[in-house]
């Protein structure tokens, strides 16, 4: 648990913000036993085929994805067009993972087409029907398109996506440049995956088998994370802000007036961070004393083994962490932000600017685009996000990474936008400093507020903050 615990007490009511990080270990071992189902949608229209280099790379990363499956994993193959089709296995269904039935799908994998049209929305009910087909603890679908859902009627991805949401988790690749970023983002926010773009046609096997693997190595189906305050408590909302960011709070349930709680998807040995906001109250409480606001506990799933037995030994929890507060009259306690809290928002900043530059650009607002990746240039910089600085640099040239300044390059490619626009929602992960921050707190020059003495930028309004600041 992170977080500035004090809060002014002559201010009143308030927001308590908390950093929650949550990481599993030791989980290798039962990945090896958990019961899992992949199926690989495999976009097969007729842009597909030109340049031929995608249908190529589609082939040859479906059947490296096939080869790295574990031995009893129940899998198919979708060839995806205007409507959707089972390939692998002949009869439909799924089959189970062993020498023979991987080498029979790479078969079929070389023999994929390309001609038909665009409907992701069949694609991937045909996914759903497929997994709830067999008791699997993991279930996820790798996707490859190069184009726009086109052939579903009106409203029925968006049917669809809430009628897979609880049954399968889905990664994402757009191939080519005809492909919407918006539309995928939203598949994989729904589906909660993650998608990029393919920048090289060459480099997607690579990429399947990672996302592949990455599955493979999932062994708990689900941690829950629950929330309760104290009496009269409310949470203001519950955020993924690592790896990715995603707004949890309408996806938690309220078993009752106090406790909020939320399903993750499934987990390997990993870790991620979840951004708490919990409103406070002083009155009754004293002042200069730890008060606990809520409590957070997380809770792991029954995962089932190969044979649908619950046999899997569940991870041992953690014990509740206290979310805490204390009102003070001190300003300098009060004001101060929780570095990991400040690393977020700044995060969070960035792939704002980047969405709000895309937006501009494509409204033909090119001076506005400028300023918004501007800023993204120099968030990113701050920062250290090595790929979102190169996913910029398809769009402007750096003058000055530091300061933002920047010049929009002239043409922009179509996959130069999406493959920015596609990792906005990605995070860059807070590194603690090696040794104790030395020097005196940051001063911001715009709103006054004091940051820490590593605090790159202001939480509250992104301004960039510097030594000459300190108190």
């Amino acid at each position: 648990m992170h977080q500035n615990k004090y809060l002014p007490a002559a201010a009143g009511r308030a927001e308590m913000h908390a950093v929650i990080s949550v990481e599993t270990r030791g989980l290798g071992p039962a990945a090896a036993r958990t019961a899992a189902s992949e199926v690989i949608v495999i976009d097969c229209s007729g842009s597909m085929s030109w340049p031929p280099t995608k249908i190529a790379a589609a082939r040859r990363a479906t059947a490296t994805a096939v080869g790295v499956l574990r031995d009893g994993t129940h899998f198919a193959i979708i060839e995806g067009t205007e409507q959707a089709q089972v390939v692998y296995p002949f009869a439909g269904g799924m089959a189970v993972a062993g020498p023979d039935t991987r080498a029979a799908a790479a078969r079929v994998a070389a023999r994929l087409p390309a001609i038909g049209g665009t409907a992701i929305g069949a694609w991937l009910d045909l996914a759903r029907r497929l997994h709830l087909g067999r008791p699997a603890a993991i279930r996820h679908t790798l996707l490859l398109t190069d184009g726009r859902n086109e052939h579903d009627a009106a409203g029925y991805l968006d049917k669809v996506l809430d009628a897979c949401a609880p049954h399968f988790t889905c990664d994402a690749r757009g191939i080519g440049d005809g492909w919407d970023a918006t539309e995928l983002k939203e598949i994989v926010r729904r589906l909660h995956g993650r998608a990029d773009a393919v920048l090289d046609d060459s480099a997607l096997a690579a990429e399947f088998e990672e996302m592949t693997r990455a599955s493979m190595a999932k062994a708990l189906s689900g941690l829950r994370i629950r929330v309760r305050t104290r009496a009269g408590g409310r949470i203001a909302f519950v955020k993924q802000v690592h790896p990715t960011r995603a707004d949890l709070t309408d996806e938690g349930t309220r078993p009752d007036a106090r406790t909020w709680e939320c399903r993750t998807d499934a987990w390997g040995d990993e870790s991620r961070e979840f951004h708490l906001c919990v409103l406070a109250d002083p009155d009754g409480d004293p002042t200069g004393e730890d008060v606990e606001l809520a409590a957070v506990d997380v809770v792991p799933d029954v995962d089932l083994a190969p044979d649908g037995d619950t046999a899997l030994p569940l991870p041992v929890a953690p014990p509740a962490r206290s979310v805490l507060v204390q009102w003070t009259d001190d300003v300098l306690l009060s004001s101060r932000v929780d570095p990991r809290l400040a690393h977020y928002g700044a995060d969070a900043s960035l792939g704002h600017a980047i969405t709000a530059g895309c937006d501009a650009y494509e409204a033909g607002d090119r001076e506005e685009a400028r300023r918004q990746w501007g800023q993204a240039v120099r968030l990113a910089h701050g920062l250290g996000s090595a790929k979102m600085l190169e996913r910029l640099r398809g769009l402007v040239h750096i003058v000055d990474a530091a300061t933002g300044e920047v010049r929009i390059r002239e043409p922009i490619r179509p996959l130069d936008l999406n493959s920015a626009m596609i990792v906005t929602e990605e995070s860059v992960r807070f590194t603690a400093p090696v040794a104790a921050p030395t020097g005196p707190d940051r001063l911001c020059p715009s709103c006054r507020r004091t940051a820490p003495a590593t605090a790159a930028y202001c939480q509250k309004c992104d301004t960039p903050l510097s030594p000459e600041g300190a108190l």
